[in-house]
Protein backbone atom coordinates (compact mmCIF):
# COMPACT_ATOMS: atom_id res chain seq x y z
CA UNK A 1 0.00 0.00 0.00
CA UNK A 2 1.00 3.22 -0.60
CA UNK A 3 1.69 5.96 1.90
CA UNK A 4 0.19 9.08 1.88
CA UNK A 5 1.23 12.27 3.34
CA UNK A 6 0.59 15.49 3.46
CA UNK A 7 4.11 17.97 2.16
CA UNK A 8 7.63 17.74 3.33
CA UNK A 9 9.92 20.31 1.77
CA UNK A 10 13.06 18.13 2.76
CA UNK A 11 12.11 15.50 1.20
CA UNK A 12 12.97 14.65 -2.85
CA UNK A 13 10.87 13.15 -5.08
CA UNK A 14 10.92 11.59 -8.93
CA UNK A 15 8.12 13.84 -10.01
CA UNK A 16 5.53 16.11 -9.45
CA UNK A 17 2.17 16.05 -11.27
CA UNK A 18 0.31 19.99 -11.53
CA UNK A 19 -3.42 19.58 -12.53
CA UNK A 20 -3.99 22.50 -14.65
CA UNK A 21 -7.23 24.27 -16.31
CA UNK A 22 -7.39 25.07 -19.54
CA UNK A 23 -9.21 28.66 -19.11
CA UNK A 24 -6.66 29.80 -16.72
CA UNK A 25 -3.92 32.40 -19.25
CA UNK A 26 -0.77 30.66 -20.10
CA UNK A 27 0.97 33.29 -19.04
CA UNK A 28 -0.21 32.33 -15.58
CA UNK A 29 0.42 28.93 -15.62
CA UNK A 30 4.18 30.03 -16.63
CA UNK A 31 4.37 32.96 -14.30
CA UNK A 32 3.68 30.91 -11.38
CA UNK A 33 5.53 27.53 -12.27
CA UNK A 34 8.90 29.44 -13.41
CA UNK A 35 9.61 30.90 -10.20
CA UNK A 36 10.10 27.77 -9.36
CA UNK A 37 11.36 25.92 -12.19
CA UNK A 38 13.27 28.50 -13.76
CA UNK A 39 12.01 29.27 -16.88
CA UNK A 40 10.78 25.43 -17.46
CA UNK A 41 7.26 26.51 -19.26
CA UNK A 42 8.38 29.06 -21.39
CA UNK A 43 8.57 26.60 -24.24
CA UNK A 44 5.68 24.14 -23.49
CA UNK A 45 3.26 27.52 -23.59
CA UNK A 46 4.60 29.64 -26.49
CA UNK A 47 4.46 26.28 -28.19
CA UNK A 48 0.57 25.19 -27.37
CA UNK A 49 2.20 22.00 -26.46
CA UNK A 50 0.10 21.77 -23.57
CA UNK A 51 -2.98 23.92 -23.04
CA UNK A 52 -4.45 22.42 -19.86
CA UNK A 53 -7.33 20.66 -22.31
CA UNK A 54 -9.32 17.70 -20.71
CA UNK A 55 -6.89 14.68 -20.96
CA UNK A 56 -4.17 16.58 -22.47
CA UNK A 57 -0.36 15.69 -20.50
CA UNK A 58 2.78 17.16 -20.59
CA UNK A 59 6.00 15.38 -19.35
CA UNK A 60 8.57 18.04 -18.52
CA UNK A 61 12.17 17.40 -17.39
CA UNK A 62 13.93 20.05 -14.87
CA UNK A 63 17.16 19.29 -14.49
CA UNK A 64 16.16 19.78 -10.61
CA UNK A 65 18.05 17.14 -8.80
CA UNK A 66 14.90 16.99 -6.06
CA UNK A 67 12.46 17.15 -8.46
CA UNK A 68 13.48 15.60 -11.61
CA UNK A 69 10.36 15.66 -13.48
CA UNK A 70 7.40 17.65 -13.62
CA UNK A 71 3.79 16.21 -15.18
CA UNK A 72 1.63 18.25 -15.97
CA UNK A 73 -2.54 17.23 -16.58
CA UNK A 74 -5.15 19.27 -18.32
CA UNK A 75 -8.62 19.22 -16.27
CA UNK A 76 -10.79 21.37 -19.15
CA UNK A 77 -12.35 24.23 -18.21
CA UNK A 78 -12.68 25.35 -14.29
CA UNK A 79 -16.36 26.20 -14.64
CA UNK A 80 -18.31 23.01 -13.56
CA UNK A 81 -15.31 21.04 -13.35
CA UNK A 82 -16.80 17.38 -12.14
CA UNK A 83 -15.22 15.32 -9.97
CA UNK A 84 -14.99 12.38 -12.17
CA UNK A 85 -12.99 14.12 -14.68
CA UNK A 86 -10.67 15.22 -11.80
CA UNK A 87 -10.28 11.54 -10.74
CA UNK A 88 -9.46 10.67 -14.59
CA UNK A 89 -6.97 13.40 -14.44
CA UNK A 90 -5.02 12.47 -11.03
CA UNK A 91 -5.38 8.31 -12.56
CA UNK A 92 -3.67 9.69 -15.66
CA UNK A 93 -0.71 11.32 -13.73
CA UNK A 94 0.09 8.44 -11.53
CA UNK A 95 0.31 5.49 -14.05
CA UNK A 96 2.24 8.04 -16.05
CA UNK A 97 4.50 8.44 -13.61
CA UNK A 98 4.70 4.08 -12.30
CA UNK A 99 5.45 3.72 -15.60
CA UNK A 100 8.59 5.73 -15.49
CA UNK A 101 9.12 3.65 -12.39
CA UNK A 102 8.55 6.50 -10.08
CA UNK A 103 8.39 5.82 -6.27
CA UNK A 104 7.99 9.12 -4.86
CA UNK A 105 5.52 11.60 -6.02
CA UNK A 106 3.98 15.01 -5.18
CA UNK A 107 0.35 15.93 -6.32
CA UNK A 108 -0.19 19.58 -6.50
CA UNK A 109 -4.05 20.55 -4.63
CA UNK A 110 -5.16 23.53 -6.42
CA UNK A 111 -6.58 26.39 -4.01
CA UNK A 112 -9.80 26.67 -6.60
CA UNK A 113 -10.27 22.62 -6.35
CA UNK A 114 -10.02 22.19 -2.69
CA UNK A 115 -12.69 25.05 -2.58
CA UNK A 116 -15.10 23.05 -4.78
CA UNK A 117 -14.77 19.95 -3.07
CA UNK A 118 -13.69 20.38 0.38
CA UNK A 119 -10.26 18.95 1.38
CA UNK A 120 -11.55 15.97 2.80
CA UNK A 121 -13.75 14.80 -0.23
CA UNK A 122 -10.91 16.18 -2.27
CA UNK A 123 -8.27 13.81 -0.71
CA UNK A 124 -10.53 11.06 -0.26
CA UNK A 125 -11.02 10.99 -4.03
CA UNK A 126 -7.67 11.76 -4.84
CA UNK A 127 -6.49 8.55 -2.52
CA UNK A 128 -9.07 6.47 -4.45
CA UNK A 129 -8.30 7.63 -7.75
CA UNK A 130 -4.56 6.73 -7.44
CA UNK A 131 -5.20 3.63 -5.61
CA UNK A 132 -6.76 2.61 -8.51
CA UNK A 133 -4.76 3.85 -11.49
CA UNK A 134 -1.57 2.22 -9.91
CA UNK A 135 -3.49 -1.25 -9.09
CA UNK A 136 -2.42 -3.80 -11.96
CA UNK A 137 -3.44 -7.53 -11.84
CA UNK A 138 -0.09 -9.37 -12.70
CA UNK A 139 0.38 -12.10 -10.07
CA UNK A 140 0.79 -14.42 -13.35
CA UNK A 141 3.53 -12.27 -14.80
CA UNK A 142 7.50 -12.88 -14.20
CA UNK A 143 8.68 -10.40 -12.02
CA UNK A 144 10.75 -8.36 -14.54
CA UNK A 145 7.44 -7.43 -16.24
CA UNK A 146 5.39 -6.40 -12.89
CA UNK A 147 4.29 -2.64 -12.36
CA UNK A 148 6.66 -0.87 -9.98
CA UNK A 149 4.56 0.18 -6.83
CA UNK A 150 4.58 3.91 -5.81
CA UNK A 151 6.20 4.16 -2.17
CA UNK A 152 5.14 7.39 -1.16
CA UNK A 153 2.76 10.36 -2.72
CA UNK A 154 2.58 13.73 -0.89
CA UNK A 155 0.31 16.14 -1.80
CA UNK A 156 1.43 20.17 -1.76
CA UNK A 157 -0.39 22.91 -1.64
CA UNK A 158 -0.67 26.50 0.26
CA UNK A 159 -3.11 24.62 2.86
CA UNK A 160 -4.66 26.50 5.75
CA UNK A 161 -4.83 24.52 9.37
CA UNK A 162 -8.12 23.53 8.60
CA UNK A 163 -7.82 22.69 5.59
CA UNK A 164 -4.87 20.56 6.71
CA UNK A 165 -7.30 18.86 8.92
CA UNK A 166 -9.58 18.09 6.65
CA UNK A 167 -6.95 16.64 3.84
CA UNK A 168 -5.27 14.13 6.64
CA UNK A 169 -9.01 12.55 7.14
CA UNK A 170 -9.06 12.29 3.57
CA UNK A 171 -5.94 10.27 3.53
CA UNK A 172 -7.70 8.03 5.84
CA UNK A 173 -10.77 7.31 3.79
CA UNK A 174 -9.30 7.02 0.79
CA UNK A 175 -7.18 4.45 1.61
CA UNK A 176 -10.17 2.23 3.34
CA UNK A 177 -12.07 2.97 0.65
CA UNK A 178 -9.89 1.88 -2.37
CA UNK A 179 -8.72 -0.89 -0.23
CA UNK A 180 -12.82 -2.10 -1.25
CA UNK A 181 -12.43 -1.15 -4.29
CA UNK A 182 -9.54 -3.17 -5.53
CA UNK A 183 -10.43 -6.04 -3.60
CA UNK A 184 -13.64 -6.78 -5.93
CA UNK A 185 -11.48 -5.63 -8.76
CA UNK A 186 -8.42 -8.98 -7.68
CA UNK A 187 -11.48 -11.17 -7.67
CA UNK A 188 -12.68 -10.43 -10.91
CA UNK A 189 -9.29 -10.42 -12.42
CA UNK A 190 -8.64 -13.92 -11.07
CA UNK A 191 -8.55 -16.53 -13.48
CA UNK A 192 -11.76 -19.12 -13.06
CA UNK A 193 -9.95 -21.96 -12.32
CA UNK A 194 -8.42 -20.13 -9.38
CA UNK A 195 -11.78 -18.08 -8.47
CA UNK A 196 -14.30 -20.56 -7.87
CA UNK A 197 -17.11 -20.87 -5.58
CA UNK A 198 -15.15 -22.13 -2.61
CA UNK A 199 -12.58 -19.22 -3.11
CA UNK A 200 -14.75 -16.83 -3.49
CA UNK A 201 -16.57 -18.10 0.12
CA UNK A 202 -12.94 -18.14 1.19
CA UNK A 203 -12.30 -14.40 0.24
CA UNK A 204 -15.65 -13.72 2.47
CA UNK A 205 -14.10 -15.60 5.49
CA UNK A 206 -10.96 -13.37 5.42
CA UNK A 207 -12.59 -10.13 5.56
CA UNK A 208 -14.31 -11.57 8.81
CA UNK A 209 -11.72 -12.67 10.26
CA UNK A 210 -10.30 -10.78 13.41
CA UNK A 211 -13.24 -8.78 13.12
CA UNK A 212 -16.17 -8.72 15.48
CA UNK A 213 -18.30 -6.43 13.49
CA UNK A 214 -18.75 -8.93 10.76
CA UNK A 215 -19.64 -12.21 10.80
CA UNK A 216 -19.51 -14.68 7.58
CA UNK A 217 -21.70 -18.02 7.42
CA UNK A 218 -21.12 -20.11 4.21
CA UNK A 219 -23.88 -22.85 3.17
CA UNK A 220 -23.25 -26.00 1.39
CA UNK A 221 -24.45 -27.63 -1.19
CA UNK A 222 -26.71 -29.67 0.55
CA UNK A 223 -27.93 -27.23 2.62
CA UNK A 224 -28.32 -25.47 0.07
CA UNK A 225 -30.77 -28.18 -1.30
CA UNK A 226 -32.24 -28.50 2.27
CA UNK A 227 -33.31 -24.63 1.81
CA UNK A 228 -35.15 -25.44 -1.39
CA UNK A 229 -33.37 -23.50 -3.92
CA UNK A 230 -33.84 -25.03 -6.67
CA UNK A 231 -32.50 -22.47 -8.95
CA UNK A 232 -29.10 -22.12 -7.73
CA UNK A 233 -29.17 -26.11 -7.35
CA UNK A 234 -30.33 -26.43 -11.08
CA UNK A 235 -27.95 -23.65 -12.50
CA UNK A 236 -24.99 -25.39 -10.75
CA UNK A 237 -25.46 -28.88 -12.03
CA UNK A 238 -23.23 -28.88 -14.72
CA UNK A 239 -20.34 -28.01 -12.74
CA UNK A 240 -18.54 -30.26 -11.12
CA UNK A 241 -17.95 -27.14 -8.65
CA UNK A 242 -19.97 -27.20 -5.19
CA UNK A 243 -22.19 -23.92 -5.14
CA UNK A 244 -22.01 -22.07 -2.21
CA UNK A 245 -24.30 -19.56 -0.68
CA UNK A 246 -22.59 -16.64 1.28
CA UNK A 247 -24.52 -14.86 4.53
CA UNK A 248 -22.17 -11.86 5.48
CA UNK A 249 -23.63 -9.66 8.38
CA UNK A 250 -22.22 -6.17 9.37
CA UNK A 251 -23.43 -4.85 12.45
CA UNK A 252 -21.22 -1.27 13.50
CA UNK A 253 -23.29 -0.21 16.35
CA UNK A 254 -25.58 -1.93 19.21
CA UNK A 255 -28.25 0.52 18.26
CA UNK A 256 -31.49 -1.64 16.27
CA UNK A 257 -31.52 -0.99 13.11
CA UNK A 258 -32.95 -2.53 9.91
CA UNK A 259 -30.57 -3.91 7.77
CA UNK A 260 -29.38 -2.67 4.32
CA UNK A 261 -29.47 -5.49 2.52
CA UNK A 262 -26.63 -6.23 -0.48
CA UNK A 263 -27.70 -8.96 -3.13
CA UNK A 264 -24.48 -9.94 -5.57
CA UNK A 265 -24.46 -12.66 -8.28
CA UNK A 266 -21.99 -14.76 -7.78
CA UNK A 267 -21.26 -17.08 -11.21
CA UNK A 268 -17.93 -17.76 -11.02
CA UNK A 269 -17.84 -18.90 -14.97
CA UNK A 270 -20.39 -18.78 -17.23
CA UNK A 271 -20.18 -21.17 -20.44
CA UNK A 272 -23.94 -20.25 -21.35
CA UNK A 273 -24.43 -23.62 -20.07
CA UNK A 274 -26.33 -26.16 -22.64
CA UNK A 275 -27.04 -22.80 -24.55
CA UNK A 276 -23.77 -22.39 -25.49
CA UNK A 277 -22.31 -18.95 -25.85
CA UNK A 278 -20.17 -18.50 -29.37
CA UNK A 279 -16.22 -18.58 -28.83
CA UNK A 280 -16.06 -14.63 -28.58
CA UNK A 281 -18.63 -14.16 -25.96
CA UNK A 282 -17.13 -16.30 -23.21
CA UNK A 283 -14.29 -15.06 -22.93
CA UNK A 284 -14.16 -12.45 -20.15
CA UNK A 285 -16.97 -14.54 -18.11
CA UNK A 286 -14.74 -14.50 -15.50
CA UNK A 287 -15.85 -11.07 -15.04
CA UNK A 288 -19.25 -12.53 -14.44
CA UNK A 289 -18.93 -12.75 -10.72
CA UNK A 290 -18.55 -9.34 -10.31
CA UNK A 291 -21.60 -8.71 -8.37
CA UNK A 292 -20.94 -10.70 -5.70
CA UNK A 293 -17.41 -9.00 -6.04
CA UNK A 294 -19.07 -5.62 -5.54
CA UNK A 295 -20.68 -6.83 -2.26
CA UNK A 296 -17.55 -8.39 -0.74
CA UNK A 297 -15.78 -4.86 -1.50
CA UNK A 298 -18.32 -3.14 0.14
CA UNK A 299 -18.92 -4.96 2.99
CA UNK A 300 -14.70 -4.78 3.38
CA UNK A 301 -14.67 -0.89 2.72
CA UNK A 302 -17.46 -0.57 5.20
CA UNK A 303 -15.94 -2.74 8.22
CA UNK A 304 -12.67 -0.66 7.60
CA UNK A 305 -14.50 2.58 7.57
CA UNK A 306 -16.06 1.44 11.15
CA UNK A 307 -19.52 3.17 9.40
CA UNK A 308 -22.25 2.88 12.26
CA UNK A 309 -24.55 0.71 10.24
CA UNK A 310 -26.52 -2.89 9.84
CA UNK A 311 -25.63 -4.10 6.17
CA UNK A 312 -26.00 -7.94 5.19
CA UNK A 313 -24.24 -8.97 2.05
CA UNK A 314 -25.87 -12.03 0.15
CA UNK A 315 -24.20 -14.08 -2.31
CA UNK A 316 -25.11 -16.87 -4.25
CA UNK A 317 -22.15 -18.35 -6.31
CA UNK A 318 -21.70 -21.26 -8.23
CA UNK A 319 -20.31 -22.23 -11.97
CA UNK A 320 -22.44 -22.11 -15.32
CA UNK A 321 -20.91 -25.35 -16.97
CA UNK A 322 -22.00 -28.01 -19.86
CA UNK A 323 -22.47 -31.61 -18.91
CA UNK A 324 -24.39 -34.55 -19.32
CA UNK A 325 -26.73 -33.47 -16.34
CA UNK A 326 -26.68 -29.88 -16.67
CA UNK A 327 -30.21 -27.74 -16.80
CA UNK A 328 -31.74 -27.69 -19.99
CA UNK A 329 -33.75 -25.09 -21.82
CA UNK A 330 -36.99 -26.70 -21.10
CA UNK A 331 -36.78 -27.71 -17.92
CA UNK A 332 -38.92 -26.38 -14.98
CA UNK A 333 -36.82 -25.04 -11.35
CA UNK A 334 -38.56 -24.51 -8.23
CA UNK A 335 -36.87 -21.33 -6.48
CA UNK A 336 -36.67 -21.43 -2.86
CA UNK A 337 -40.13 -19.28 -2.13
CA UNK A 338 -41.92 -22.29 -4.53
CA UNK A 339 -42.34 -20.35 -7.43
CA UNK A 340 -41.63 -22.14 -10.54
CA UNK A 341 -39.58 -21.27 -13.34
CA UNK A 342 -39.75 -22.11 -16.94
CA UNK A 343 -36.59 -22.22 -18.70
CA UNK A 344 -36.40 -21.05 -21.95
CA UNK A 345 -32.27 -20.05 -22.13
CA UNK A 346 -29.75 -21.57 -19.63
CA UNK A 347 -27.34 -18.42 -20.62
CA UNK A 348 -29.92 -16.21 -18.47
CA UNK A 349 -28.65 -18.13 -15.27
CA UNK A 350 -27.45 -14.97 -12.88
CA UNK A 351 -31.16 -14.05 -12.08
CA UNK A 352 -31.77 -17.48 -11.62
CA UNK A 353 -29.65 -17.94 -8.34
CA UNK A 354 -30.34 -14.55 -7.69
CA UNK A 355 -33.89 -15.20 -7.11
CA UNK A 356 -33.46 -17.93 -4.56
CA UNK A 357 -31.29 -15.11 -2.88
CA UNK A 358 -34.11 -12.34 -3.17
CA UNK A 359 -36.63 -15.18 -1.82
CA UNK A 360 -34.13 -16.09 1.15
CA UNK A 361 -33.61 -11.83 1.90
CA UNK A 362 -37.78 -11.65 2.35
CA UNK A 363 -37.95 -15.04 4.67
CA UNK A 364 -35.13 -14.17 7.11
CA UNK A 365 -35.11 -10.11 6.06
CA UNK A 366 -38.79 -9.24 6.45
CA UNK A 367 -37.83 -6.21 8.34
CA UNK A 368 -35.32 -4.27 5.50
CA UNK A 369 -34.81 -1.01 5.33
CA UNK A 370 -33.58 -1.83 1.45
CA UNK A 371 -32.35 -4.66 -0.90
CA UNK A 372 -30.39 -3.46 -3.62
CA UNK A 373 -28.67 -6.55 -5.97
CA UNK A 374 -25.79 -6.10 -8.35
CA UNK A 375 -25.28 -8.60 -11.23
CA UNK A 376 -23.58 -8.63 -14.22
CA UNK A 377 -26.79 -9.76 -15.89
CA UNK A 378 -27.64 -8.93 -19.28
CA UNK A 379 -25.41 -7.75 -22.54
CA UNK A 380 -28.54 -5.71 -23.67
CA UNK A 381 -27.68 -3.49 -20.95
CA UNK A 382 -24.40 -2.97 -22.62
CA UNK A 383 -25.87 -2.46 -25.78
CA UNK A 384 -28.22 0.38 -24.13
CA UNK A 385 -25.62 2.12 -21.87
CA UNK A 386 -22.11 1.01 -23.40
CA UNK A 387 -19.32 0.57 -20.30
CA UNK A 388 -19.02 3.72 -19.01
CA UNK A 389 -22.56 3.62 -17.26
CA UNK A 390 -24.26 0.95 -15.40
CA UNK A 391 -28.31 0.45 -15.55
CA UNK A 392 -30.28 1.15 -12.22
CA UNK A 393 -33.84 -0.41 -12.17
CA UNK A 394 -36.14 0.32 -9.36
CA UNK A 395 -39.95 0.76 -8.86
CA UNK A 396 -38.52 2.96 -5.54
CA UNK A 397 -38.07 6.88 -6.79
CA UNK A 398 -36.40 7.66 -3.70
CA UNK A 399 -33.88 5.22 -3.31
CA UNK A 400 -33.48 5.38 -7.22
CA UNK A 401 -32.90 9.13 -7.17
CA UNK A 402 -30.63 9.24 -4.16
CA UNK A 403 -27.81 5.60 -5.47
CA UNK A 404 -28.02 8.04 -8.92
CA UNK A 405 -27.06 11.06 -6.87
CA UNK A 406 -24.60 9.43 -5.18
CA UNK A 407 -22.97 7.97 -7.87
CA UNK A 408 -22.56 11.24 -9.49
CA UNK A 409 -21.06 12.25 -6.19
CA UNK A 410 -18.10 10.02 -6.26
CA UNK A 411 -17.18 10.26 -9.92
CA UNK A 412 -19.36 7.02 -11.04
CA UNK A 413 -22.47 6.60 -13.32
CA UNK A 414 -25.36 5.10 -13.32
CA UNK A 415 -28.47 5.49 -15.49
CA UNK A 416 -32.08 4.44 -14.59
CA UNK A 417 -33.89 2.43 -16.73
CA UNK A 418 -37.68 1.05 -16.80
CA UNK A 419 -39.95 -1.39 -15.25
CA UNK A 420 -43.04 -1.53 -15.06
CA UNK A 421 -46.51 -3.76 -16.35
CA UNK A 422 -45.13 -4.32 -19.70
CA UNK A 423 -41.93 -5.83 -18.82
CA UNK A 424 -43.58 -7.69 -15.66
CA UNK A 425 -45.86 -9.32 -18.60
CA UNK A 426 -43.48 -10.05 -20.92
CA UNK A 427 -41.94 -12.86 -18.18
CA UNK A 428 -45.07 -14.79 -17.69
CA UNK A 429 -45.15 -18.30 -18.72
CA UNK A 430 -47.22 -20.58 -20.09
CA UNK A 431 -46.49 -23.58 -18.13
CA UNK A 432 -45.29 -22.21 -15.01
CA UNK A 433 -45.07 -19.48 -12.65
CA UNK A 434 -42.86 -17.43 -14.98
CA UNK A 435 -40.01 -17.96 -17.44
CA UNK A 436 -36.26 -16.65 -17.11
CA UNK A 437 -36.65 -14.46 -20.58
CA UNK A 438 -38.43 -12.83 -22.54
CA UNK A 439 -38.88 -9.31 -24.60
CA UNK A 440 -40.96 -6.65 -25.34
CA UNK A 441 -42.51 -6.40 -28.66
CA UNK A 442 -40.26 -9.16 -30.03
CA UNK A 443 -37.80 -11.83 -28.25
CA UNK A 444 -34.62 -9.40 -27.98
CA UNK A 445 -36.33 -6.61 -26.74
CA UNK A 446 -35.79 -4.86 -23.70
CA UNK A 447 -33.40 -7.87 -22.73
CA UNK A 448 -32.51 -5.42 -19.66
CA UNK A 449 -35.67 -4.48 -18.26
CA UNK A 450 -37.47 -7.94 -18.53
CA UNK A 451 -34.28 -9.38 -16.74
CA UNK A 452 -35.19 -6.77 -14.04
CA UNK A 453 -38.69 -8.17 -13.77
CA UNK A 454 -37.91 -11.47 -13.16
CA UNK A 455 -36.25 -10.48 -10.46
CA UNK A 456 -38.93 -8.02 -9.25
CA UNK A 457 -41.10 -11.21 -9.38
CA UNK A 458 -38.86 -12.36 -6.42
CA UNK A 459 -38.98 -9.63 -4.09
CA UNK A 460 -42.83 -9.33 -3.82
CA UNK A 461 -45.07 -11.03 -1.47
CA UNK A 462 -47.57 -12.29 -3.72
CA UNK A 463 -50.02 -13.48 -0.72
CA UNK A 464 -50.44 -9.83 0.07
CA UNK A 465 -49.70 -8.46 -3.49
CA UNK A 466 -47.13 -6.07 -2.59
CA UNK A 467 -43.24 -5.93 -2.42
CA UNK A 468 -41.96 -7.71 0.23
CA UNK A 469 -39.05 -4.63 1.09
CA UNK A 470 -37.71 -1.55 -1.26
CA UNK A 471 -35.70 -3.01 -3.99
CA UNK A 472 -32.67 -1.60 -6.69
CA UNK A 473 -31.33 -3.84 -9.25
CA UNK A 474 -27.93 -2.23 -10.99
CA UNK A 475 -27.44 -3.92 -13.51
CA UNK A 476 -23.54 -3.68 -13.70
CA UNK A 477 -22.66 -2.59 -17.82
CA UNK A 478 -19.50 -0.85 -16.46
CA UNK A 479 -17.68 -3.96 -14.38
CA UNK A 480 -14.44 -4.03 -16.62
CA UNK A 481 -12.68 -3.01 -18.99
CA UNK A 482 -11.29 -5.19 -22.10
CA UNK A 483 -8.48 -4.22 -24.31
CA UNK A 484 -5.88 -1.60 -23.21
CA UNK A 485 -8.45 0.34 -20.12
CA UNK A 486 -7.96 4.07 -19.72
CA UNK A 487 -5.11 6.20 -19.55
CA UNK A 488 -6.34 6.94 -15.45
CA UNK A 489 -7.47 3.07 -15.17
CA UNK A 490 -5.97 -0.31 -16.07
CA UNK A 491 -7.95 -3.03 -18.14
CA UNK A 492 -9.96 -5.73 -16.34
CA UNK A 493 -12.35 -5.17 -13.39
CA UNK A 494 -12.37 -1.70 -12.55
CA UNK A 495 -14.32 -1.82 -9.18
CA UNK A 496 -17.80 -0.06 -9.96
CA UNK A 497 -20.01 0.48 -7.57
CA UNK A 498 -18.14 -0.07 -4.47
CA UNK A 499 -17.56 3.59 -3.80
CA UNK A 500 -21.38 4.40 -4.89
CA UNK A 501 -22.54 2.21 -2.45
CA UNK A 502 -20.34 3.32 0.42
CA UNK A 503 -21.49 7.19 -0.07
CA UNK A 504 -24.95 5.53 0.10
CA UNK A 505 -24.64 3.73 3.22
CA UNK A 506 -22.39 6.73 5.13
Amino acid sequence: MTKYVLADESTAIDALIIPLFEDKKPSTIANELNGVFDGLLQDVVALKDFEGKKGQTALLYTQDATTPRVFLVGLGKQKGLALRSWKQAIGAGAIAMQTKKAERISVLLPKNVIDAFGAKKLCTETVVAMEMATYAFDAFKEDSAKVSLLKTVQFVGDFSTSVKNGLQKGIGDGVHIAAGVNFTRELGNTPPSVMTPTLLADRAKAIGKGNAKLTVKVYNESQIEKMGMGCLMGVSKGSVLEPKFIVMEYKGTDKVMKPSVLVGKGITFDTGGLSLKPANYMTDMKFDMLGAGTVLGIMKAVSLLGLKKHIIGIVPTCENAVAGDAYRPDDILTAMNGKTVEIGNTDAEGRLILADALSYVAKHYPNAKEVIDFATLTGACVVALGNERSGLFSPEDTIADKLYTKSQDVGEQLWRLPVGEEYSEAMKSLVADIKNIGGVGGARYAGASTAAAFLQYFTMDHEKGKAAYPWAHIDLSCSYYNGKGHPWIRHGANGFGVQTLVEYLR
